[in-house]
């Protein structure tokens, strides 16, 4: 005598479960061991939409060879490798990357066409004054998500060139409030540092005590430097003269640090050209000071009063980039570390620099993003990069472009667009529709047509659907119109096997076995066409995958893997999941 199938409707069970609960939640983070799962999103049950349905980036680039030579079959077959080692260390899903004729590369990239600006003030600020400022600035379509007092994240759609400074400058000015952080030798009263504001006439600063010798101070609206029509310095920024005033009245000033609004640009265009396109620069030159340390008008920061010198060290001298964060502050950096020569060079340079006011300046693709003094050499070979709008997002970006190397012929972006997904909206609702149609009208022929056997393979089939949608968001797999089709087709499909078993039941049971026999049977029996149908499923499967990534078409791609999965998912229901209910079913009055 068979049992009831108490085990594997448990695990059934459990599987189902897992599945529902993954397309329950929306957004899933689980973090162990200092690994972090994270999956879903914004769109539907939070699975992973496609270009056609949740938009995204469309960039198409030019090889720019030097004058005079064109461009090889190996050179584009590496900017191809190239790219894709980028887009996928980023984490992009479901790229279409592939080339255009001789000299040219597509590169879509779903989802990424909305950047989001992370904003975090040194001052109380309301949403309706946020909201004005980028109204003013001609953007009043930019979501505002509130997350604090100060801190908020803006969703700024189609950010175009140039236009994430003028923000920022706008927001700066707007404002305009920073934060001072003093750090002192000895022990020094919050009552000192009170004096030496009201001598200067900031009664409306306020001080607090962080720790041992430590100080903050909010200054609002701290007054900008000014200039003379021919550009000279009449009087330099505020914080300048609060420094001088602090190194007279308070002479065991250790350091004097100013921090500023934070505004941190992730996604959009920009970011995937930034990805993609250039190859990040990294220089590191010996800046030497010039300005005269009594002189409140000079600093070493202008342009005017320092002289930088190129030492021969680059990215090209790097053995390993990766993002991580600073072990004391937690602050996102690039850590970096250098070859032989080049850490030969660095602790040169930093040995000529240590216990003076001369610096190290580091630049990124032209654009300096610290000069930090230093206190002793540093030989290890070993340092770390951070920078003024550096976020988790940005030193991964150029981790990747300086871990990846320089692409093997320049690229020039000859066509940018952000694909808007109002098309795939709407059809993605004709093909849910048409799903839950298709899905209804198979439960209601099964049940009118097999009665309680059909009612369990309706039940299988609802299952299905919650594990293939389970699988997709966990996967994750980008779900393309292309794959929405396919996931329909594997409905049928997944009716299929459970006619064949059903009709092997009732020949069984015609012939006078019992109803458990006959289940067993006609699922024996009726295995071998399944099996054969679905393997030559399968095989289609592999052809289309194989001609999708060899003609670089990710619909033919996407088509394919999402039919295989939901084949594969459809046998595991009519062989297990409907063998098992039957099974269970045959033991009740039913």
């Amino acid at each position: 005598m068979r049992r009831f199938p108490l085990r594997r409707s448990i695990l059934i069970a459990i599987i189902v479960a897992l599945a529902g609960a993954s397309i329950a939640f929306q957004q899933i983070r689980l973090s162990a061991g200092g690994v972090t799962f994270e999956r879903g999103g914004d769109s539907p049950l939070g699975l992973t939409l496609g270009l056609d349905l949740k938009g995204g980036s469309h960039l198409v680039y030019q090889a720019q060879p030097e004058e005079g030579e064109s461009v090889t079959s190996e050179q584009m077959d590496g900017v191809i490798r190239t790219i894709e080692r980028r887009v996928n260390a980023f984490g992009v899903t479901e790229p279409v990357i592939q080339r255009i004729g001789g000299d040219r590369v597509l590169v879509q990239l779903p989802g990424i066409g909305v950047a989001r600006a992370n904003v975090t003030f040194l001052e109380d600020v309301e949403t309706s004054a946020l909201r004005s400022v980028l109204s003013d600035m001609g953007r009043p379509d930019t979501v505002i998500d509130k997350k604090g007092d100060r801190t908020f994240t803006l969703e700024l759609p189609s950010l175009k060139a140039g236009e994430r400074e003028l923000i920022q400058q706008a927001l700066q000015k707007a404002f305009p409030s920073i934060v001072l952080r003093l750090t002192f030798l000895d022990s020094v009263e919050a009552d000192a540092i009170s004096s030496v504001l009201e001598g200067l006439g900031r009664v409306d600063a306020t001080v607090s005590e962080e720790g041992a010798n430590t100080f903050t101070i909010e200054l609002p609206s701290p007054k900008p430097e000014e200039l003379d029509a021919e550009g000279k310095v009449v009087q330099p920024p505020e914080e300048n003269l609060l420094h001088l005033a602090f190194q007279e009245k308070l002479p065991s000033l250790l350091s004097f640090d100013v921090e500023r609004m934070s505004y941190g640009v992730t996604g959009g265009v920009e970011e995937a050209k930034r990805l993609i396109g250039e190859t990040a620069r990294l220089e590191f030159k010996e800046r030497t000071c010039l300005n005269d340390p009594n002189d409140v008008t000079q600093s070493c920061e202008d342009p005017r009063y320092h002289l930088d010198e190129d030492r021969n060290l680059g990215g090209d001298d790097l053995a390993r980039a990766y993002a991580g964060t600073q072990p004391t502050t937690g602050v996102p950096v690039v850590n970096i570390e250098f070859k032989s020569a080049g850490a030969k060079i660095f602790a040169e340079i930093t040995k000529r620099i240590a216990g003076t006011d001369n610096r190290l300046a580091i630049f990124l693709d032209d654009l300096e993003i610290m000069a930090p003094t230093a206190k002793q050499a540093i030989t290890g070979g070993q340092a770390f990069i951070e920078g003024p709008d550096f976020t988790a997002d940005r030193v991964r970006t150029i981790a990747i472009q300086l871990e990846s190397g320089r692409l093997p012929v320049p690229l020039a972006l000859i066509q940018e667009q952000d694909v808007d997904a109002t098309l795939g909206k709407d059809s993605l609702r004709k093909s849910v529709v048409a799903g839950l149609i298709g899905v209804g009208l198979v439960i209601l022929f099964m049940t009118l047509y097999y009665r309680l056997p059909g009612v369990l393979a309706s039940v299988a089939l609802v299952m299905y659907a919650v594990m293939v949608l389970g699988i997709f968001k966990l996967w994750p797999i980008t779900l393309s119109l292309a794959g929405m089709a396919a996931l329909i087709l594997s409905v049928g499909m997944a009716v299929d096997a459970n006619v064949l078993i059903f009709e092997r039941m009732k020949e069984e049971l015609r012939s006078g076995r019992t109803l458990i026999a006959a289940i067993e049977t006609g699922f024996n029996r009726a295995w071998p066409s399944i099996r054969d149908s679905n393997v030559s499923t399968f095989i289609t499967c592999a052809i289309l995958f194989w001609f999708g990534s060899r003609l670089g078409t990710g619909l033919v791609t996407g088509f394919a893997v999402t039919l295989a999965i939901g084949v594969a998912v459809s046998m595991f229901s009519a062989i297990t999941v409907s063998r098992t209910l039957l099974r269970a079913i045959a033991f009740t009055p039913l």
